[in-house]
Formats: C-alpha cells, structure tokens, sequence
C-alpha cells in the first residue's frame, strides 16, 4: 500500500505545472545476435584455405536446410491426405519425405565437415584459435544435429503413415469381413467368440474396462487423429524447434571470426 501511494505522489509531482526533472537515460538497445553466413574474405594460406574451405560447406549446407525446414513446415500445413484419393495421398507423402531426405543427406554431409575443423582446432597451435575454432564447430554441428532430429522425426511420422495405410482394411476386404465375421473390422468390433469370460481375451491383452473390450490395434482406431491432423501436428512441433536451430547457428556466427583471426 505504501508503495501504491509513493507512485501516485511521484507521478502527482511529474505532472504538476512547473515540475522538473532531468532527463531519462537513454536506452541501449541490445546488439542483435551475429548471422550465420559463408565466410568471404581471408588470407591465402593453405590453413587458412582449409579452415575455409571445411567452415564454408558446413555452413552452406545448414543455412540450405534452414530453407528445407521452412518449406517443409508450410507443406505440413498445407497438405491434404485424407481427400479419398489414393493418388493424392502417395504423391503427398513422397513430396514429404524428399524433405527428410534432402535434409538428411545435407546434414550427414555436413557434420562430416564441422568433424574436419574440429581436427584442425585440435592441431592448432595458437591456445585462442583452438578454443575459437573448436567452439565455432560445436556450435554448428548443434544446428546441424537438430536439423536432422527434424528429417528423422519426419521420416518417423512418415514410416507411421505407411504402416496405418497398409493395417486399415480395403472395401473389399472389410466386405470379406461382413461374410466371414459379420463385421468390416473384427478388430475393432470383435465377434462373440473373441472375448474371454474372465475379462482377459486369448492373447493376454488387458481388456478395455469401460467397453469390455481389447483396444483396438494401430491402424482400426476410429478416434486415431488423420495422417492430415498429424501433419498439422508435425508442422506445430517442427516450428517449435527452430528457436533452437537459430541460437546454434548465431553461436557459431559468434565465433567465427575469433576462429580465423590469423587469417
């Protein structure tokens, strides 16, 4: 309460005539974070070059797979695979997993690189050049290694489309069902016969109390979200992930030019 009245008075005081006061000081905006970008100008020397030459490919590779992820996530929330058309749906998935198979291609290569400088910060022999250069490599391979968790979790969400695909019952097959079983998914509505008395079924499987049932398995669950809201979901959760790319990659940028003072 004391403190509520303080502020009143002081701004009281601010805003009666003829009040003075001194100016605020000026605030200083923070420096923004250095870029990541290739490395144009240095000195000719065959360390020099080497350093370049390996830091170069390293970080053209990371800042291409910026602009992969960026595509992919606008392609995950674009995409429609559950239109009904078979054709549709293949060439969805194919366009989405030349994503991951760009990226991981371009990141494996890549970290291939960043191992490259970090041998040659263990030869060095100036102490500073070895922590700068050292420090720079660690950085972006970070970038790199969340870049490919993305390719890899896409190639996961991918492998799970697939494998529902091929577990759900065709037309066809759910009416072979209707004849052999009187149902389309014996999975998911058994026959009679497929429950045991003592709540537990044949194959062991704990029985879904609320419905007396087994769960159904993956790929016959009504409820189980459409490979297009997983995507949605994907998309979410790939963007979430950038932040981090971007503070690896800004590292890496900080330590740039410290790595190759000698140059």
């Amino acid at each position: 309460m004391l403190y509520r009245l303080a502020v009143i008075a002081a701004s009281a005081a601010l805003l009666s005539p003829g009040a003075s006061f001194a100016a605020a000081p000026p605030v200083i905006a923070a420096s923004p974070a250095p870029a990541l970008k290739v490395i144009a100008n240095v000195r000719s020397t065959s360390r020099c070059a080497e350093i370049v030459t390996h830091a170069n490919s390293a970080i053209g590779s990371a800042l291409n797979n910026d602009v992969q992820l960026q595509q992919l996530i606008t392609r995950l929330r674009a995409v429609n695979l559950d239109d009904g058309n078979p054709i549709h749906r293949r060439n969805g998935l194919d366009a989405l997993g030349e994503f991951a198979k760009n990226v991981t291609k371009q990141s494996r290569s890549a970290d291939d690189e960043v191992k490259r400088l970090r041998a040659l910060a263990e030869k060095s022999n100036d102490p500073q050049e070895k922590k700068e250069l050292k420090a720079f490599a660690d950085a972006l391979g970070g970038a790199l290694w969340r870049q490919q968790k993305v390719a890899r979790d896409l190639n996961g969400y991918l492998a799970a489309v697939d494998f529902q695909d091929m577990a759900t019952f065709t037309e066809s097959q759910k009416e072979a069902n209707r004849i052999v079983f009187g149902v389309p998914d014996p999975y998911l509505a058994s026959v009679a016969d497929a429950r045991a008395t003592n709540g537990i079924d044949r194959n062991r499987v704990p029985n879904d109390p609320s419905t007396g049932m087994r769960p159904p398995p993956l790929g016959h669950d009504p409820n189980q979200p459409t490979a297009t809201q997983e995507a949605t979901a994907a998309a979410r959760d790939f963007e979430s992930r950038l932040p981090d790319i971007t503070t690896d990659e800004n590292g890496a940028a900080q330590h740039v030019n410290a790595a190759l003072a000698r140059c």
